[in-house]
Formats: structure tokens, sequence, C-alpha cells
């Protein structure tokens, strides 16, 4: 018989025997180490869940569409707790909203309360997740008893996803830097409102750690600064030629008092301990990013630049400075050997470099593998 795939994220499940009515979920445990201990007439599809939250409700909707699997077996490591709303999901059900009782997780709209109660009622979950040694769960496999699909395949939409309004981060180390105070200081409103902490009591959005680099004033912000008359700014600064130390600064406002004295002056650093936005200027902030034109321009990176090329079935690397000086010349077999010795070396600043120079190296790989020719920004 042929095998069952999947409905949803067909790539990332492995199909076996079409005639088991088992589902195994390995949770972060590759799903190949546990594949070579089990017998492949034993189950009939395997697939990881990295993501309580969106992980399962992908999960859940393949279940629906496969109504041939009727036992769910749960194994492997958990290193994020992402078996919760699983475990909950079978043993002790759905409350109010679609939440899953004693989580904190939602089930999406799509998934309706008939959804939930036929697979609750048709599903036997065997909880395996203290099992070591995978060989004797290839044994218990074979102790579960043969059943019949319990109902029609059911499709139902994919969750919507929705990107939250801050996204997670350690919260420190943040660097915000800008041809001009306009770029840098969008650059810095974004980091705060995207990373940045919102305390209750003192009701502020704020980050920690914050390096903002100015390289130059503008014609028209050198007026604005010469002509503005700041309020007294009370925090604590030291200024060593143009680099400024501050303790705090709220950024709405103050972080232009502090800049006034400044505008003449190019190649301006800030280290900020603590960079925060007041909550009542929270919304003048999202509003000022939204109208901001957005720059599709490269900044060199202040590291230097790569370039690559292939010569007798080698990976050729040149690393030169910003004023074209060569620093540098290395070589390798693949993309990976590469790229570990950019990172390790400090070799690229910036987060898009570090991405176009990864595309680069992987397409002259593969220029290599194929006996093409490879010429970096080019298509191969």
């Amino acid at each position: 018989m042929k095998k069952e795939s999947p409905e949803y994220y067909s790539d990332s499940v492995h199909s076996s025997s079409p005639e088991s009515n088992t589902a195994i979920v390995c949770l972060w445990t590759k799903k190949e180490r546990i594949i070579e201990k089990l017998s492949p007439e034993n189950y009939k599809l395997i697939g990881q869940l990295y993501s309580k939250d969106y992980g399962l409700q992908i999960l859940l909707r393949n279940l629906l569409a496969t109504p041939s699997i009727t036992d769910l077996v749960v194994t492997g490591i958990d290193l994020n707790n992402s078996s919760l709303g699983l475990i909950n999901f079978f043993k002790k059900g759905v409350g109010e909203q679609g939440k899953i009782i004693d989580t904190n997780i939602y089930l999406d709209e799509h998934i309706k309360k008939d959804h939930i109660k036929k697979l609750r009622e048709n599903i036997t979950l065997h909880d395996k997740r203290n099992t070591k040694n995978f060989q004797d769960l290839n044994e218990y496999l074979q102790t579960i008893p043969k059943k019949n699909p319990y109902g029609e395949p059911v499709k139902i939409d994919l969750p919507e996803i929705i990107p939250p309004a801050r996204f997670p981060s350690d919260g420190s180390g943040f660097k915000a830097r800008g041809k001009t105070f306009a770029d840098a200081y969008q650059s810095l409103l974004r980091k705060i409102l995207r990373f940045g902490y919102f305390d209750h009591e003192k009701n502020k959005l704020s980050i920690t750690s914050v390096s903002l680099f100015i390289k130059e004033f503008s014609d028209e912000e050198k007026k604005y600064f010469e002509t503005r008359k700041p309020e007294q700014v009370s925090i604590k600064l030291h200024e060593d030629k143009n680099i400024i130390l501050l303790e705090e600064v709220e950024c709405w406002e103050r972080l232009k008092d502090v800049l006034s004295g400044l505008a003449n002056k190019k190649n301006v650093s800030l280290l900020i301990a603590e960079a925060y936005i007041d909550e009542k200027d929270i919304e003048s902030a999202i509003e000022t990013l939204d109208n901001y034109p957005k720059n599709l321009k490269w900044d060199p990176d202040p590291h230097g630049n790569i370039v690559i090329r292939t010569e007798n079935q080698k990976i050729i690397v040149n690393h030169f400075d910003q004023n074209g000086k060569l620093l540098d010349q290395f070589e390798g077999i693949t993309a990976k050997e590469i790229y570990k010795k950019i990172d390790s070396e400090d070799r690229i600043s910036m987060l898009y470099h570090a991405l176009d120079i990864g595309a680069e190296l992987y397409k002259a790989e593969q220029a290599l593998k194929q006996g093409r020719k490879y010429e970096q920004d080019k298509p191969l």
C-alpha cells in the first residue's frame, strides 16, 4: 500500500506503514534517531514537536485530517516543555475560549468544540516520555491493538500568524546606527518598540546596554539642534571627545537635549545603560516609524567587506576594509567551513551583511559541486 503523507507540513514528517493506526510525536529528539530503532510496520507517522503553541495547532489538524490514527505516542526529550499543551489537551481537556486546561495555550478559532471532542474521544494518548531505550518503544508499539478509522477526514484552514508587538530578546547589547541622526534615531526607536520591556510601575518601555552611533548630522538637523533650547537634562553624562556615556535617557525628548550641542561633530557615539520611552509617547513613536521612509540602502559594514570567488575547487575569500585595503585571504571547501571562520573571528558585524554572505557562500559551494561558474551578486 502507498504510504500516507500528513495533510500539513508533510516535509517535516516521516511516513511509514499505511496499515498502522499509530503516530509518534518525538518532541525535540531527532526522529531519525528513533526511526532506526523501530520496525517500519509498527507506526504510520513520526514527527517532532518543537512548539507547544503553533506546532500543536498543526499536529491537531493532521490528526483531524487522518482519522486512521487512533493512537498517539509521545516520547523523546522535551527541551522547552513543548509536550505540555499536547498532554493536557488529551488528559485534562479545553476550557473557555479554547484555553487548554492548566496551560497558557489557546487553540485557534478554526478548531471547534466538535473537533476537540472527536479527537479526545477517539485517540488514545500514550505518554512514553520516560523511555530512554527506543528499542523498548518498538516492543511497546507492538502491543497497541489494531483499530479502524473513526470517521471521515476533516480539513481546516491553517492558523493565522500574527507577529507580536514585541519580540523576545536577552534585553541588552543593542546597536542603533545611521548615516544621519534621523537614521540612527529611527533605528533606536524600532529596537525599543520591538524588544523593550514594559515596566508597569514606572510606565515606560526600555532596553538596556545600547550603543547609538551617528556618522554625521545633516544640514537640516544641524539647524534644528542649533535653534533648539533644551531643558535641563537631569542625567549624569561624561563626554570624551565624541563619546558620551549615559546612565539612562528618555529617548522621545531628552535624547535630543543631550545631542543639542553636538550637531557639528561627526562619528558621535552614545553608550546608554538604559534607553526608554514613556508610556504616553509610545503611540507617537509608533506613528513616527510608520511615516519614516524605509531605508533600502545598505550601510557599509564597519568590520569590512567580504569578496568571494572560486578557484581550483575551493572557495576563496578576500576580506577588505572600508577603504579597499586587503586585510586577509582564506579559503575552504564548504560554505559551512567558511562561515564558521567568519563568525568566530568577528569579520562581519551587521545582520544583513551576514545573511548576504551566507547566501553567497552557499551559491559558491553549489557552483563547485555542479561545475558551474560563480560570480558574486549574480545568479548562478
